[in-house]
């Protein structure tokens, strides 16, 4: 069940931005909420990078420990890993950056138009259709973090039985949280998220750093005795590496990066959109990601080796105050992030149902009603993502990093209509059968996990 829950969450967690699948719009500037129209004000270099960085690092960094541990128990096999962190962020910051340069080329500004402009108009929904869903998975996967943090945070509190229940929980903070921030048409008042969001992560990552060097959860540590007396799985190392657990590390990486469908965004949003400045974004914002991975990938797996678990957070001590904090802190980021990925299944629908704007505005309240209603009845029902949404995720996340983005880029030098060297095309051509190789990886790193094997 760790597994699964690691390879679900990596595969279902895409990027906490502000995903617009159906925009289409005449100046980069103007953005469509339902029937509304309002004006977003650009973004400076730093403002951007450090918004990309947010939105890389979304709950599917935390999985990543477990992903280590499915390789070795031994502690030296993060040094490894790191490295295998790092090739795979710059891989996936270069794919980014081609789209920004199509986007520039071809005059657009979302994935859809870029890929219909690049490659074909006639397959634009397939587009749609990827991100839709990835989206939707996000927003379950989000459902059952947040009642994975709620059941952790309330499991000692003097209430009720009842009110610590799932079931009861999670359809609370639906109806109370979810659902009226999802109806919000500005969703600019939702910017506070993202310092929380980017401090909670980086609390946590402090936290498993920290505890990664304090000792307290070694052998005769304080928060050690602790998690003996609540049942935890302590702390479990060894030697030797796993073929297959080292297929499953790479498969949870080749997803982990998912920002791609924004990239469009990111360019026409920036001050003065040069390539030169989108490139500072985007080669900055993937760093920051970089660091945030393998400070946790490390350090979680360090502290707890073989036991680490799919959602490094549940691994901790309810004891220990600095983890419940980080909890805390998550749970909080989720529940104000989930909206920017709502938006994203909403117009998705709208898009591939060919709606208009009357229809959207009349049908907007019934639909987010519904979708909110099915990713907390999800959220309940299923506390492990499972198999199909970790087998399609994996491969649909890496057709959204690598072969999307390096399609949409060749395409677009064979129709003249972008410039590109003979040895990066050949680089170029090279990352789509890489996206390709992850993608079957992703897929039998699934089945062999739902088998056992790994």
């Amino acid at each position: 069940m760790r597994i699964s829950l690691a390879l679900a969450l990596i595969a279902a967690a895409p990027a906490s931005a502000l995903y617009k699948p159906a925009q289409r719009v005449a100046k980069p500037q103007t953005v469509q909420y339902g029937g509304a129209t309002a004006t977003s004000s650009k973004s400076s270099v730093t403002a951007s990078t450090l918004n990309l960085a947010k939105n890389i690092v979304g709950a599917g960094v935390l999985a990543l420990p477990a992903g280590v541990a499915a390789v070795s128990k031994s502690k030296s096999a993060a040094v490894p890993a790191c490295g295998l962190i790092g090739v795979l962020g710059l891989i996936s910051a270069y794919c980014f950056a081609l789209v920004g340069r199509a986007c520039a080329a071809t005059g657009t500004s979302t994935y859809r138009e870029v890929w219909e402009k690049s490659v074909s108009e006639n397959t634009g929904a397939a587009i749609t259709a990827i991100t839709t869903f990835k989206t939707l998975v996000g927003c379950i996967a989000y459902c059952i973090i947040i009642g994975d943090t709620a059941g952790s945070l309330l499991g000692g509190a003097a209430i009720p039985a009842l009110l610590k229940r799932r079931d009861v929980v999670l359809p609370a903070v639906g109806a109370a949280v979810l659902f009226p921030l999802s109806m919000l048409r500005d969703l600019k008042s939702l910017a506070p998220a993202s310092i929380v969001g980017l401090g909670g992560m980086l609390y946590t990552a402090a936290v498993c750093v920290l505890r990664c060097f304090d000792g307290t959860y070694a052998k005769g540590g304080r928060l050690a005795a602790a998690l003996a007396s609540e049942g935890g799985k302590l702390p479990a190392f060894g030697t030797g590496y796993s073929a297959g657990g080292a297929l499953l590390f790479v498969s949870m990486l080749a997803t982990s990066y998912l920002a791609h469908y924004n990239a469009a965004s990111y360019y026409v949003e920036l001050e003065n959109p040069t390539l030169a400045r989108y490139n500072r974004v985007v080669y900055g914002g993937f760093a920051m990601a970089v660091g945030f991975f393998v400070a946790i990938a490390a350090a979680g797996h360090r502290t707890f080796g073989g036991s680490a678990g799919g959602l490094i957070l549940n691994s901790f001590a309810n004891a220990d105050g600095l983890a419940n904090a980080a909890r805390a802190l998550v749970g909080v980021a989720v529940a104000c992030t989930y909206p920017l990925l709502f938006k994203g299944i909403r117009d998705g629908v709208w898009d591939l149902s060919g709606a208009s704007e009357a229809t959207a505005e009349k049908y907007r309240t019934p639909l987010t009603a519904a979708l909110v209603a099915l990713t907390v009845f999800a959220g309940i029902n299923i506390t492990d993502l499972g198999f199909v949404v970790a087998f399609g995720g994996a491969i649909l996340g890496s057709a959204i990093i690598y072969i999307i983005p390096s399609q949409i880029a060749l395409s677009a030098v064979k129709k003249g209509k972008m410039a590109m060297g003979g040895a990066e095309k050949l680089a170029c051509r090279g990352v789509n059968v890489l996206g390709y190789a992850l993608g079957v990886l992703g897929g039998a790193a699934c089945i062999l996990s739902r088998a056992g094997k790994i």
